[in-house]
């Protein structure tokens, strides 16, 4: 079942992130990291420091937009419970789908802030420490659920640790690959749409390969 559409008041928060991130990626990209400040990325969104500071901690979040997190909510827990089909692979993809919804990408911020990014290995460390981050709250979340389904597993720490990592390593891979099919693509669907895809095909691949 798909998430609710946003009401107008987070369309207007959404729209003032979208403005606050657009202005630091194109001070960025004309001028240089050294010349992006919260006074100047305010004055160019036509916000106060003060409107910056509720939606960014600081200008490099604001240039590199939000860490993924999973969704601390029913879905979570409703994923930890072994739903909501009883497929592991599938049921990852979903709460990823849901985690995802929760994040506004837009496409035209992709070009800029990979050249930032090129430009700035500091700033690119930064968002592979927090890929890793959720990496490994991907692989909590499946080793709650692989606890509670199979007690042999939840027996043997060293095997539930490996096998919920390689689970977790798999749905990233499944994630990398839906946002590498979305960037690139010039048909303007939207960044969950292909994420369910990838999860698709890679549930089809694990199916295929056990017959």
């Amino acid at each position: 079942m798909p998430d609710p559409e946003p009401g107008l008041r987070e369309r207007k928060r959404h729209a003032t992130r979208l403005a606050i991130q657009q202005a630091a990626l194109r001070i960025a990209v004309e001028d240089g990291l050294g010349a992006v400040t919260v006074d100047e990325i305010s004055r160019r969104a036509d916000v106060s420091p003060r409107t910056f500071f509720n939606y960014f901690a600081n200008k490099e979040q604001a240039i590199l937009g939000d860490d993924p997190r999973l969704p601390d909510d029913a879905a979570l827990q409703a994923f930890v419970d072994g739903g909501p089909s009883g497929e592991l692979v599938p049921d990852i993809g979903a709460l990823l789908v849901h985690s995802a919804q929760a994040f506004f990408t837009e496409r035209g911020l992709v070009a800029e802030r990979q050249q930032v990014l090129r430009a700035n290995p500091e700033l690119f460390s930064r968002r592979m420490a927090s890929m890793q981050e959720f990496q490994a709250e991907v692989q909590a979340a499946v080793a709650r659920r692989l606890e509670r389904a199979d007690p042999v597993l939840a027996a043997d720490p060293e095997g539930l640790r490996r096998r919920a990592g390689l689970a977790a390593v798999i749905a990233l891979a499944a994630l990398r690959h839906a946002w590498w099919e979305w960037s690139a693509s010039d048909a303007g669907g939207e960044l969950v749409d292909e994420l369910e895809r990838s999860f698709a095909e890679l549930d089809a691949l694990v199916s295929r390969s056990l017959v």
